[in-house]
């Protein structure tokens, strides 16, 4: 029709699925700290406002994981904008601007530092005054695991598993409560799913995710299709350092420069307090480590938005093709930019809140091994093989949901669960879900 719409999504992979997407942080300038009264930092009479006042449909993906105080964010600045400020009508929510929200509530929620239960649900979109203007319809139809063959055929058994994975979702399916706890939240995994134990964990999830690896060690095809997920990064940590040994390739070791942003702190003896040496050893949540140790043939992830428009954002995987002095070459292996060749450059990362009194810079490749990665970095991603690594069970709303649902086909489910000393419950896993979260989720009466 010759008009304009904006794709974004709240998370850099998803952004990614959408034709000339953006994070919806990047694309509306939305503060990285979201207070109750923040507004995007967009002025007026800028080339942005003004493209904004020609927009005819704002779609945004995975609504459900940002907070709300960002919807709200966008909805103040629109109003000003456009010209319909909040006092002047209060029904023209984003200043009259159709919005098209996506997401799965059963899906990882905004996630609070810190923060309780109750906190995360009352960080959710549903939770915001914006809500009653929502009109609400319900998708149907699984477009990851397909039900139908190629010859249009209902396969039975991708319907029973698409149906397992909803009960999974909405907290319904059979469950037992553990000794000393008072909420139903363990669940048993279906044999057919299970890895059988023999050695070590690690071992047994890296040989059924990545059979043959030694012969297909380099074969983008075969690293693209497959990953192991778990929860923590300690233990992705883990299953990358067992694989990347397996790598025959050499090994080059980049090192950071590291440094205390001075406005974090009013301590002059900074260098005194805090010398290079205990920088180096520390280690922050979403940034690389001191001494990054990387192979070419290595598939890596970003760990930044380095440049949407190529298809370089948070979460885009790679395989590295050469390692240079200054800079990483690399092969895309995701995404509508998958095989185009990327130069990665070391970039200034600054550590977020943390225990620490201080805020820390880190010069260095904004890139780690992704063989494995956490649970919350997968979502959004489609895999023909999944392992699901659990040397602990899950602990926060949809967590296991977002795991079982990133393949493709049931086959390709791999799962090890690190049971307890006296091997009780021991193909059973927790499961946890805010049902609460569901409450005002009942669609329009049109709705298809």
């Amino acid at each position: 029709m010759g008009m304009i719409a904006l794709a974004v999504a709240s998370s850099g992979i998803a952004s990614l699925l959408l034709p000339g997407g953006r994070t919806a942080h990047s694309r509306f300038a939305i503060p990285l700290e979201l207070l109750q009264n923040s507004t995007c930092a967009i002025k007026q009479n800028t080339h942005l406002a003004h493209l904004l006042q020609e927009v005819r449909l704002i779609i945004w993906d995975e609504a459900p994981m940002m907070q709300k105080y960002a919807f709200e964010a966008l909805d103040k600045t629109l109003r000003d904008i456009l010209g319909f400020p909040a006092h002047a009508n209060r029904e023209r929510i984003f200043g009259g601007m159709p919005v098209l929200l996506g997401g799965d509530f059963r899906q990882i929620l905004p996630v609070i530092p810190k923060g309780k239960r109750e906190d995360v649900v009352q960080a959710c979109i549903n939770k915001s005054y914006l809500w009653k203007s929502c009109k609400l319809f319900r998708l149907h139809r699984s477009m990851r695991v397909n039900e139908y063959t190629s010859a249009g055929v209902l396969d039975m058994d991708r319907q029973l598993f698409n149906k397992w994975l909803l009960e999974i979702g909405d907290g319904i399916v059979p469950s037992k409560t553990k000794e000393g706890e008072d909420e139903p939240t363990w669940i048993e995994i279906p044999t057919r799913f299970i890895v059988p134990g023999s050695g070590l964990p690690v071992e047994s999830i890296v040989n059924a995710v990545f059979p043959s690896f030694t012969e297909r060690q380099v074969d983008d095809a075969y690293l693209c299709e497959r990953a192991i997920l778990t929860l923590h990064n300690i233990d992705a940590d883990e299953i990358n350092d067992y694989m990347f040994a397996q790598l025959r390739r050499n090994t080059k070791i980049y090192k950071s420069s590291d440094e205390i942003c001075r406005a974090s702190t009013d301590v002059l003896e900074q260098e005194q307090l805090y010398p290079s040496e205990f920088l180096n050893s520390l280690t922050f949540p979403g940034m690389p480590p001191h001494a990054l140790h990387l192979k070419e043939g290595l598939p890596i992830m970003l760990l930044r938005n380095v440049n949407p428009s190529q298809g370089l954002c948070n979460g885009t995987r790679l395989i590295i093709t050469d390692l240079g002095k200054f800079v990483i070459k690399a092969r895309i292996l995701t995404g509508s930019n998958r095989g185009d060749t990327a130069l990665i450059p070391r970039i200034t990362l600054s550590s977020t809140k943390s225990k620490w009194p201080f805020i820390m810079k880190r010069r260095q490749f904004p890139v780690k091994p992704c063989y494995a990665m956490t649970i919350n970095k997968s979502q959004g991603q489609s895999l023909k093989v999944v392992g699901l690594y659990l040397p602990r069970p899950v602990f926060s709303h949809g967590q296991l949901y977002v795991a079982l649902s990133r393949v493709t086909t049931p086959e390709g489910l791999k799962i090890v669960i690190v049971g307890d000393d006296n091997g009780s419950m021991k193909n059973h896993t927790r499961n946890i879900v805010y049902k609460e979260t569901f409450n005002n989720l009942a669609p329009s009466d049109e709705t298809q």
